[in-house]
Parts: C-alpha cells; structure tokens; sequence
C-alpha cells in the first residue's frame, strides 16, 4: 500500500462505515448487505507516490465514467462489479449518509470480489513502459516484435501485457503465457472490453492506447474501467499525424500529463516509491496551483469527448444526482473580419438566451486593421472568443498569438464561411487548421465550424460542453539579419 499524502490522508472518512482500505484515490467500505461502498476521492499519485495535493472534480469524473463504461459494456452482456451509483446508493446507506449529493457523485455500490493477483493490460499501441523492454530485446511481456518500431507505433494486434499487482512501489512485467494459462477466462474478457472501449472512443475521435483491468477470480471487471487513471488516451487526428515522421514519438495523453511532466522536472520519477526519505521529500513539494486546475480541466475535457455530456449533465440525467449547479453566464466575444459577415450571424447570435451567455459583436480586419486587433486581445473582457470569416483567414491565429503574448489565457474559436468547394472556403479552413500546434478551436471530429451550423454548434458546445485545456505552447527564437548581402 502507497503512503498516503498529508492532503490525501485528510480526506474525511464515513462515519458509520467499517473502513476497508485506503488506496492511492479510492477509500473502500464494507456494507451491511456484503457489497462494498467506493468511494473516488481527488487524490493524485504519479510514479507510485501520493502527491501532497487533490484535483477538484476528479474522483467524480472517475466514478461517472466507470458508470459510463458499465452502462455501455450491459449492451454487450459483459458485467461489471458494479451494484449501484449517484442516488441509487441511498437504499444502501445509513440515514445520516443517505441524500448527499457530494457522495451520490463519487461514490459507487460495488459486488464483493476476490481479486486476481494480476494487473490485466491491453496495448494497442507501443508507448510508455512497454518501449524500454522492446529496446532491450525486442519484446514485451514475453510478445516477440517486430524490429524498427518506435514510441506510439501500432502493434501487429492487441497485446496482453501483465503485471505484478505491487503493495508498494512499481509493478513488474509477467510473462503472458504464465498469466493466460493461470486466468484464460479474465485475459479473453479484457481483450473483449479493450477492443469495445476502443471502437467506440475511436468514434469520439479518441484513441485507446492502452488500458489496466482488475478481475475478479470468477471472471468480474473491478476497480477501474477505461477511466483516465488507468488508461492512455490519444487524440486520434494527433496520433494518425504523428506517424508520418521520421522519428515518432507518441501524442501527449488526455489525463494527469501535465503533472507527471512537472514531477520529471522535480526528478521525481528518479526517486524510490519504498524508501521512507523519498517519500517524505515528495510530500514535501507543493503543486502548483496552476497545474491543478489544468489537470482538472483534461479530466473534464477527456470525459465530455467520451460521452458526449458535461459532469454536471451526465450526474444530473445519468445518475440521477440533484447537483443543484446554475451554470455560469459566459462572456463571448464575437470578431468577425468582415460587415458582410454580420447578417448571416446576427440571427443565430440573437437566438441565444442571456442566461446562457451574453454575446458582444466586433467586426476588425486582420488584414488591414492588425494594431486594433493587438489592442483588442490586451483589453477585451471574455470568457471565449471566436473569430469568424473566410478566404485567407488569418484572424484566429493572430488574435490567438495576441492573447499569448499579453498573457492571457482565452480560447479562441474558428468559424468559417464560404461557398460550398470554394477556394475560399478551403483556405479558410487551413488558416486554421495548419496553424503550428493547432491552437485556434475546431471540432475535433468534423473538423473546422462552418457556416452557421458551425456557429451554433460551436455555441452550443461553448455553453454546454468542455473546451480542451490549453495547449503547451513552443517558443520560436527570432532571428535577424540571418543573411546580408551588401
């Protein structure tokens, strides 16, 4: 068992309930009728230690999405361990537990398993762990590959890559043959949910790049399923793009990236998960703030790409929990490149209710009209921009580099308008689509907002839906004078 963090160690615990166990997130209890109540707490661990900080939201985006996936996996008669979630858990509660909403959220009745003494991995792809082995002989988990592969490369099939459970420090690899003679049922049931969980994710322009399950010894998924702590997900346009290059290196994963590259930094992943003083030191760091409202953001984010719903939405409709949130009114400034432009928008912006959002409407040209551009990304008071236009559309990536380079972090939106299989229309579409690291806003699976149906998607996916957290950005040195001739 992780030592747990001072932050995650202060987690309040249930009174009333015989405490099971507390792991690196998640604190387990024994209820009466033999089932067990889990409960997601907001813990963060990175390289086998428990950070000294919690995530807001994240241990309730964990729960939903086991929820999600154990609703979708009932389509394809797999069962799951789990019994009860939101406010069905109540009729397995004592009263003074029963009817809060914060536990309804992050809390699941689950059946009562014993656990195989194995880590169940699936790989789609060669990525994380798995290279080092493959560079040292060629394989991974006793798996004979390929020669010339590199990180995020597809693998002929889907491997089963096994692991140690550990109690404390890291897994170690099995070997498949040993793990698929002793568990043949669990290991053809993981395979079974890895390629259902990554067709559909493939659906949301998701890819599953690998994946940890925990069975039951009758056969039964437990723990997590499909969740962004036990899974790497990809951004698929992201990963089919970077296979064209010569040296390929993997897509950076929707989960706790942000995090785990601060703890590189620290040297963390240098450090000793058992060793008493390591562990002292690493409770020591303080997270920046920064980092955590990021990493909540990609939480939120990656769950709104798999299922279509914002948490708030998902526990109100799905799980039947009365959260009670006013969604906050969203400041949305609208620059569009043109007056011509504005007759075909007005309609749709008029059509949005101001308890949703209050609209404010600019017409600037890039072109000709670049140091308003640069005064209006310095002062302008919103929540989300977006930029709309056609031809050479250049106003989104500016506006865009402005608000960069005032500090100041607005997402900015595409729209573009155009005749249908215009030139325009296609040069409006890759201003914004072959801006370097894609900051400028799109449909990740259409492509570029178009046309007002593109407006009022992009509106509604601003009102009720996730933006993705802002993307690292790449400094490019400035050079002058590089050659004179004189």
């Amino acid at each position: 068992m992780a030592t747990l963090s001072p932050a995650r160690a202060a987690w309040s615990l249930l009174e009333g309930l015989n405490l099971r166990s507390r792991g690196k997130v998640r604190d387990t209890y024994c209820l009466t009728n033999g089932t067990l109540l889990s409960v997601a707490t907001d813990g963060i661990s990175i390289f086998d230690f428990v950070l000294n900080a919690t995530v807001p939201m994240k241990g309730i985006v964990l729960n939903a999405l086991n929820h999600f996936w154990s609703e979708h996996l009932k389509n394809f008669s797999i069962p799951t361990h789990l019994v009860d979630v939101g406010s069905a858990i109540n009729f397995h509660l004592p009263q003074h537990l029963k009817h809060n909403t914060d536990l309804q959220s992050r809390a699941s009745v689950i059946r009562k398993l014993e656990m195989a003494p194995a880590e169940f991995i699936y790989r789609s792809v060669l990525t994380g762990s798995s290279v080092s082995g493959y560079k040292t002989d060629g394989t991974v988990c006793d798996h004979q590959l390929p020669p010339g592969l590199q990180d995020g490369d597809a693998l002929p099939c889907i491997l089963d890559t096994p692991t140690t459970k550990a109690e404390e420090g890291h897994d170690e690899n099995m070997s498949f043959r040993q793990v698929r003679e002793k568990y043949p049922e669990q290991v053809l049931i993981g395979s079974q949910i890895f390629q259902i969980g990554s067709s559909y994710a493939k659906s949301r322009g998701i890819k599953l790049a690998d994946t940890k399950f925990e069975f039951g010894t009758n056969g039964i998924i437990g723990d997590e399923i499909m969740t962004p702590d036990s899974s790497r997900f990809w951004e698929l346009k992201a990963w089919q793009e970077s296979r064209n290059l010569t040296v390929r290196k993997a897509p950076p994963p929707y989960d706790k990236q942000l995090v785990r590259a601060w703890g590189i930094e620290k040297g963390i992943n240098k450090r000793n998960p058992s060793n008493p003083d390591d562990i002292a030191w690493v409770h020591s760091l303080e997270v920046p703030a920064e980092l955590i409202a990021q990493t909540t953001k990609m939480y939120r984010y990656i769950f709104w790409r798999l299922t279509g719903y914002t948490i708030e939405r998902y526990l109100n409709e799905k799980m039947m929990v009365n959260t009670r949130v006013h969604p906050k009114i969203l400041k949305i400034a609208v620059v569009c490149g043109s007056e011509s432009d504005v007759p075909a928008i007005m309609p749709v912006l008029s059509g949005v209710h101001k308890d949703f959002a209050n609209i404010n409407l600019s017409v600037i040209s890039c072109h000709r009209n670049p140091v308003n551009v640069a005064e209006f990304a310095s002062t302008v008071d919103a929540d989300v921009i977006i930029c709309i236009g056609g031809k050479a559309f250049a106003l989104p990536g500016v506006m865009d580099a402005f608000l960069h380079h005032y500090g100041r972090n607005i997402p900015v939106v595409g729209v573009v308008f155009g005749e249908p299989q215009s030139q325009a229309l296609l040069a409006a579409k890759l201003s914004i689509e072959e801006i370097p690291g894609t900051p400028v806003i799109m449909d990740e699976v259409k492509g570029v907002y178009t046309w007002s149906e593109g407006l009022i998607a992009a509106l509604s996916r601003i009102i009720d839906g996730e933006l993705p957290p802002p993307k690292p950005r790449t400094e490019k040195p400035v050079l002058l004078d590089v050659f004179k001739n004189y």
